[in-house]
């Protein structure tokens, strides 16, 4: 089984459905998407459609995790900085989006609230949509996990290797958790998988970046991706 783990989609419906024809979706694998479906980007209508029909199809192997996005449009008490923090970065291309297919954004929440999880665990790897401080994962708080956005920076976590998106970076990067080590990550190379760190796999889809996926199999990984 391979473990395909999309990064931060945020609209661009056109790269998502390219980045699914490269990775060549089959049967058995599981599809991870690291959240942050929404804003920015023109079609997260359509973006949501295409997810809806994936996990329709793929059940068990399909994992949302709710980012910081969705949380923003799944957290009925938010505060007027949050709207703010909102609307600056993209609310309103998601409400065109869905305007335009006769739909409102909100219809989205009760599958989003039914379907996104905060973490991930799987065999040798582990997903968070922002970062983690401690471990195990389920000490750390959701606001970490979902909106920090120095604790990858801070390269300070040396846990189980986790797999996050959310701090946009012009490439895929490793974070060793000895707060100086990194290493940035080139793609179409098969290559071992690290025990420990981070991998931030966000490349700034939305801002003018790319979408990119990590394949992850038999203990290797091999990354891909498109533009936006």
């Amino acid at each position: 089984m391979r473990n395909i783990i999309i990064g931060d989609i945020h609209g661009c419906s056109q790269a998502f459905h390219a980045l699914l024809k490269k990775v060549k979706l089959v049967g058995d694998d599981r599809l991870i998407l690291l959240g942050d479906l929404f804003d920015r980007g023109p079609d997260s209508f359509e973006v949501f459609r295409t997810v809806r029909q994936l996990a329709g199809t793929m059940e068990e192997d399909f994992v949302l995790l709710r980012g910081n996005h969705e949380d923003y449009l799944l957290n009925p008490k938010l505060t007027l900085m949050q709207r703010f923090v909102w609307e600056r970065v993209g609310r309103g291309t998601t409400v065109a989006s869905f305007k335009a297919h006769g739909d409102r954004m909100e219809n989205a929440i009760p599958w989003l609230d039914q379907r996104c999880q905060i973490y991930y665990q799987g065999d040798g790897f582990q997903c968070v949509h922002a970062g983690l401080l401690v471990d195990p994962i389920e000490a750390n708080d959701p606001q970490t996990m979902i909106h920090d956005h120095n604790v990858v920076k801070k390269n300070r976590y040396a846990g189980p290797l986790t797999i996050t998106g959310h701090i946009a970076l012009q490439e895929p990067t490793y974070f060793a958790g000895d707060e100086k080590t990194t290493e940035t990550l080139a793609y179409g190379e098969t290559l071992p998988l690290p025990e420990t760190g981070v991998i931030c796999i966000d490349t700034g889809c939305g801002k003018g970046g790319r979408l990119t996926a990590m394949i992850i199999k038999d203990r290797e990984y091999q990354l891909e991706s498109v533009p936006e």
